[in-house]
């Protein structure tokens, strides 16, 4: 958390010195950006030799092979790196979806986006919670702590995600004044904010918090296998058919997410319910 606040604060200054000061634009924000992250990186790399620590890195053991313990790490890594790769792909359609809706749509889906992670920073920081808490009590083979605790953490991400989202759509109009927009715009924002702040609060733990819960135990393919059919069967297709056949726009577009994360919701709760992730092993 101290770190990324460094690197946060590194890239601030340094957006506000290369546009300011040097004038480069876009360039000195993308310069700036870089420097915050090699300086984060470089931390991290600090802390993480630093023998001091209960666990720190030794320099042979970087380069040493234990090819059991690889292919089990792969084994969740591999589904959740194609998960997110062609999860961002699907972004990129949207993305190209919504270019055809001209500048002030563009706009306010922006700065919706913007404000977006900040209100599912909460359930987003649950997600390291849930994978931490259920990947040791699934390690210890205690599968009724590891219910007990996600339906706990799960209550939590529910109170957290409410309170910021009802929040931030009491002082949207506020917030709003930080940007520079047009009556327009500033009007379409305010609708997209409200759209993904309901959808957010009712669906947004059980479709992603939850879904983490299931990779702690060691259930990554199915979650995998869910994620890419609800973004190109549900998300991509609700858009084009909400925003472009029926005109509705870029609110069409969100209106589609709700859709995607409302199929997810069902899928994973079911999922948890019948106990299937029980039957995986990690380690």
């Amino acid at each position: 958390m101290i770190v990324s606040i460094i690197m946060n604060l590194i890239n601030i200054v340094g957006n506000a010195i290369g546009i300011f000061v040097f004038h480069a634009g876009v360039t000195g924000v993308g310069i700036a950006t870089l420097i915050a992250r090699a300086a984060a990186a470089v931390i991290m790399m600090y802390l993480s030799f630093n023998r001091k620590n209960e666990v720190f890195i030794r320099l042979p053991e970087i380069f040493s092979w234990n090819g059991k313990m690889i292919r089990k790490i792969l084994n969740i890594a591999i589904p959740n790196g194609i998960e997110n790769g062609i999860v961002q792909l699907g972004r990129v359609l949207l993305t190209s979806i919504i270019a055809l809706f001209g500048t002030t749509q563009i706009a306010a889906n922006g700065v919706t986006n913007s404000l977006a992670g900040m209100a599912v920073s909460f359930p987003t920081a649950m997600n390291l919670a849930i994978v931490t808490v259920v990947g040791q009590c699934v390690g210890a083979n205690d599968y009724s702590q590891a219910t007990y605790y996600t339906k706990k953490l799960m209550k939590i991400t529910y109170v957290g995600t409410l309170c910021i989202n009802l929040g931030m759509i009491l002082l949207l109009p506020w917030i709003l004044n930080l940007y520079t927009l047009s009556a327009e715009t500033r009007q379409l924002t305010y609708i997209l904010v409200v759209i993904h702040n309901c959808f957010a609060i009712l669906l947004w733990p059980v479709s992603f918090t939850l879904s983490y819960g299931l990779r702690a135990a060691g259930d990554v393919r199915f979650p995998m296998i869910i994620s890419i059919i609800s973004m190109f069967v549900f998300r991509i297709s609700f858009a084009y058919i909400l925003g472009v056949v029926f005109h509705m726009g870029v609110i069409g577009i969100w209106i589609a997410m709700g859709i995607d994360w409302t199929f997810r919701s069902i899928v994973f709760v079911d999922r948890f319910r019948r106990g299937q992730w029980k039957n995986f092993q990690v380690i």
